[in-house]
């Protein structure tokens, strides 16, 4: 349970950070499939990664 609020919480903060350059921007942000999956990849795996590694030190 911890990896999916963990994998939300940086979720919401890159759609936070997109947003943020999108108001400086001034524009509409778009991004093609092929960016959109490796950074959803990237964001759980690195929520996977975290959690795995919190758990090894808790035993």
């Amino acid at each position: 349970m911890k990896t999916f609020g963990r994998g939300m919480l940086y979720s919401i903060i890159a759609i936070v950070i997109l947003l943020a350059i999108s108001f400086v921007i001034g524009e509409t942000i778009t991004l093609p499939w092929y960016v959109f999956i490796p950074l959803v990849v990237l964001v759980w795996g690195l929520a996977f990664y975290q959690s795995s590694k919190e758990r090894e030190q808790g035993r």
